[in-house]
């Protein structure tokens, strides 16, 4: 089973607590994650989104000079870098967050997206399904080629009797 290394998109956005809304900003129109990631000792403490600005930049009226720790989410769910896509699947069914940082031995090395999650267990049951049918479909070839024989077989030893 594929583990979370294989698919967690790295190097990850990230600020400290005490930067500023403004940094966030320019970091998420840098980057194609959609996210910054907020740091304390290289451990994800928060999140910051596009749709963190839109609840809380415009729609409360926090000014770009405030610490991204105003703004940012703070209940993070972090997946482990040896985590089974399977186990991960689980996560995302029971948080319905969309991304998720990804730590190891306590410090943050990726991020993992529900999309990347689901997309690569739907394209390994794709992938297994095909294996399924081509070991079903030369059972029945195998099936037919023994059904032939035997009765060539059968023809041949019945002479008449």
């Amino acid at each position: 089973m594929t583990r979370i290394k294989k698919i967690m998109l790295s190097p990850v956005p990230t600020l400290k607590k005490e930067a500023k809304i403004e940094d966030a900003a320019k970091l998420l129109i840098q980057g194609e994650l959609g996210c910054v990631i907020i740091i304390e000792n290289n451990m994800p403490i928060g999140i910051v989104t596009s749709l963190d600005f839109i609840n809380k930049v415009v729609a409360e009226g926090l000014s770009l000079r405030e610490p991204v720790s105003k703004m940012m989410t703070s209940s993070l769910t972090s997946m482990d870098l040896n985590m089974k896509l399977d186990e991960a699947l689980k996560i995302v069914d029971s948080k319905k967050f969309r991304r998720y940082p990804v730590v190891d031995k306590g410090k943050l090395v990726g991020l993992v997206t529900r999309s990347n999650i689901i997309n690569n267990v739907s394209y390994r049951l794709k992938f297994h399904r095909s294996i399924q049918i081509i070991i079903l479909i030369l059972f029945v070839l195998f099936e037919l080629f023994i059904f032939a024989y035997y009765s060539k077989l059968y023809g041949y030893f019945n002479l008449g009797f």
